[in-house]
Parts: C-alpha cells; sequence; structure tokens
C-alpha cells in the first residue's frame, strides 16, 4: 500500500504506518514457534508480553499524535503522551526484574514454611517419643500431692476383679449343680452364667469393704446402735465369704499339711473354717490398710453421688483443683504457639510473593490501558508502578476514576 504513494504522502503514510516496519518479525520471534521446548518457554515468559504492550502503544501513540491537531492543550498531552512511555518502558524492566524477584521470594518463602513443617513433625515424633516419660513423671509428681487416690483406686478395683474372678471360679460348679436339680438335668451352665456370677461377686466384694468403712465410721462416731448393726453385718459377709469363699483354699492346702502330718492328719471342720476366717482377715486387713481404706470412701462417693469431699480423711478433689495443669504434649505445644506467631509471617510473606507475581505483568498491561485512557480522555487511569496488589484497583473503582477522568 506504501508503495502506492508518491511524494509527502508516501512518509505521511510511513509514518503513520511504522509499526508495520517491525511488528511481523518482532511477534514471530516472541512467539517462537519453530524454537526448542526450552527456549519457546522462555521467550513466551520474558518477551511476549512486553513486545504485545510495544506494538500495541505503538497504534495508540500514532492516535493519539493524529489527535494533536484538534486538541486545545497540546503541550501538556504531549508530555503525558512521553510520561505514559516512561511508564511502559519502566513496567517492562520491572517484568523482568520482577519475574527474578518472585522465584527468589517464592523459594525464601518455601524454604521457611517447610522448615515449619519439619520442625513441627520432628517436635511430634520428639513428644510421641518421650509421651510414657513424661505421663510417668506427671503421675510421680502427682502422688506427692493431695488428690483423688487414682493408685488406690486402681489396685482396688484390680484386686476386686482378681477376687471376683477366684470366686467365680469356685462357686460355678456349685451353682450349676443347685440349677441343675431344678431343672432336672437339663442345665449345663455357661458363659451367661459365668458373666453373671462374676458381676454379682464383684459387687459382693466391694460392698464388703463397704461394710468395714462405714463400721469404721460408726465407731469414730461412737453410734453405738449403728456400731452392733454393722458388726453383725459383718460377722455374716465373714462367715459367708469363710464358708462359701475360703474354705475352697484351705481345701486346697489340705495336702500340703499333710504331707508333713502324716497321713492319718485330719483337719477337721473347725480347724478348717478357723483357718479359711483367719485367712480372709489377713486378706481384708492387708487390702484395707494398703489401699482400701483410701479407694472405698472414694468410690463410695461417686457412687452415692455425695461428692469426695463430704468424707473424712479424705484428700481429694481439692488439691486435685488447686493443682498446676501441665502440659503432657509440651513440645507439640510449643510448635502450635510459634507456628501461630509464624503464620502472621507466612500471611505477610504469602501476600509479598502474590503482590510480586501478579504486580509485573499487571504494570505492563496497565501501561498499555493508559495509552487508551491518554487517546479518550487524556489522562491516566492508573498510576505507575504499583506497590503492590492492594493498589490494583477493582471494577467499580476503574469506573469511577474514569468517570472523574472525562469530567475533568
Amino acid at each position: 500500500m506504501l508503495d502506492k504513494l508518491e511524494g509527502p504522502w508516501k512518509y505521511v503514510g510511513l509514518a503513520v504506518s511504522f509499526p508495520l516496519l517491525f511488528q511481523e518479525p518482532f511477534l514471530s520471534f516472541a512467539w517462537g514457534a519453530q524454537d526448542p521446548l526450552w527456549l519457546l518457554s522462555i521467550k513466551r515468559g520474558l518477551i511476549l508480553l512486553p513486545v504485545l504492550a510495544i506494538v500495541a502503544s505503538c497504534w495508540l501513540t500514532i492516535a493519539c499524535a493524529l489527535t494533536l491537531v484538534f486538541r486545545s492543550e497540546r503541550r501538556e498531552f504531549a508530555q503525558a503522551l512521553f510520561i505514559t512511555w516512561w511508564d511502559l518502558g519502566r513496567s517492562i524492566f520491572s517484568y523482568w526484574g520482577g519475574i527474578v524477584k518472585f522465584f527468589l521470594n517464592f523459594f525464601g518463602w518455601l524454604y521457611g514454611f517447610l522448615k515449619l513443617v519439619i520442625i513441627g513433625l520432628i517436635m511430634i515424633l520428639k513428644d510421641l517419643l518421650f509421651l510414657p516419660i513424661r505421663v510417668f513423671a506427671e503421675v510421680s509428681q502427682g502422688s506427692f500431692k493431695a488428690g483423688i487416690p487414682w493408685p488406690a483406686i486402681f489396685l482396688m478395683l484390680v484386686w476386686t476383679v482378681i477376687e471376683a474372678l477366684i470366686f467365680t471360679f469356685v462357686m460355678t460348679p456349685l451353682v450349676v449343680d443347685i440349677l441343675d436339680g431344678f431343672t432336672e438335668g437339663d442345665f449345663e451352665g455357661g458363659i451367661g452364667l459365668q458373666i453373671v456370677l462374676y458381676t454379682m461377686f464383684s459387687l459382693f466384694v466391694l460392698g464388703s469393704y463397704a461394710v468395714i468403712h462405714t463400721l469404721g465410721q460408726a465407731v469414730e462416731r461412737r453410734d453405738i446402735p449403728k456400731v452392733v448393726m454393722y458388726v453383725i453385718v459383718e460377722v455374716i459377709v465373714a462367715v459367708v465369704e469363710t464358708v462359701l469363699f475360703y474354705r475352697e483354699f484351705v481345701d486346697a492346702l489340705i495336702p500340703w499339711f499333710a504331707q508333713y502330718a502324716g497321713d492319718d492328719f485330719d483337719l477337721g471342720l473347725i480347724g478348717t473354717l478357723s483357718i479359711a476366717f483367719f485367712i480372709w482377715l489377713g486378706f481384708r486387713c492387708m487390702t484395707w490398710f494398703l489401699f482400701g481404706s483410701t479407694a472405698i470412701p472414694t468410690l463410695l462417693a461417686v457412687i452415692q453421688r455425695t461428692g469426695v469431699e463430704g468424707y473424712e480423711g479424705t484428700k481429694t478433689m481439692r488439691g486435685a483443683a488447686k493443682a498446676d495443669a501441665k502440659e503432657i504434649f509440651a513440645y507439640v505445644n510449643e510448635v502450635i504457639e510459634k507456628f501461630k506467631t509464624d503464620m502472621d509471617w507466612v500471611e505477610h510473606k504469602g501476600n509479598y510473593i502474590f503482590s510480586s507475581f501478579i504486580i509485573p505483568p499487571l504494570q505492563i498491561i496497565a501501561g498499555t490501558v493508559n495509552f487508551c485512557t491518554l487517546l479518550i480522555s487524556s489522562s491516566h487511569l492508573f498510576e505507575l508502578p504499583f506497590r503492590s496488589y492492594t493498589d490494583i484497583l477493582d471494577a467499580k473503582e476503574l469506573i469511577s476514576s474514569a468517570r472523574q477522568s472525562v469530567k475533568k
């Protein structure tokens, strides 16, 4: 088309369409369709956007220059045009520098974040590794403070389980024989009967200790009628346990007695029951003074819902309530507190990385858009350079800013 023009019009046409002289080779080079993948990626990432912005700005500059013929404030408009080119050039160099800055910030942020994660995992593993030691230390320290007697309660429950199991094993054949007589030989027992007997004997064992506790309270208050009543109850309990349970234990020892006393050894009913009674008394005294006197009042207070502090001689909840709470997972809690503090750094650094990623290309686009708004309203829509992504206005603010520029 320019070849058909002659004289001054040829130079005018050349000036108006000068971007055609370099537009195609520039775009072809920046697109890099025939280049290897690595070179193509570099060209499209670093050169394509600046080339498109320069080509578009050249065409817009031609349009702006043509409007100088009928504009009133030509000098100010020309200055604004040069300033717009300055902003575009600065945006292009900021784009290349911003890419390097983005990768540096990103890898720095990634290193810091991975460091937090790795340290957190190490502390969690450390907590899990030292958890048994910390629990043991916590229990050991708590054992010297007034509070709920958990060791005594634990030993009391263990002893109840053992004694109830022994009673169940001893009494199951007798109960089966009794029930078999009612069913005319059809009753076989089984695991169901043993569960029922075990539950009953567990309550029976705890009840016998509860009688000892209430008897001691009655003696302390010198309540004679209750003392007599509880003594009768305790005698009945002792007789039942001696005859039904501990007698079997003595029968198991008779062969050992006969080994040293001779084959004609006969312990007799009175001797058997007497030894069984003293065995029962020994077990009761031993377990009562070891852990029963501490555990039973607490268990009774829990069962009766009277409050642990309602029983004399028990130092339970008060000390535990005033004890300082100690964290078992100390290392994890330390990491969590540090992580909460570092999350501000992570958020701030994330916003900074996001800004360094999004601002460089948007500055080039904003510089190109400023050419358009300069052509239309003789003013810039964007104030360059952008400091952070918060400087980028949303659509409503852009429309409002554009309307104010047109009014001016």
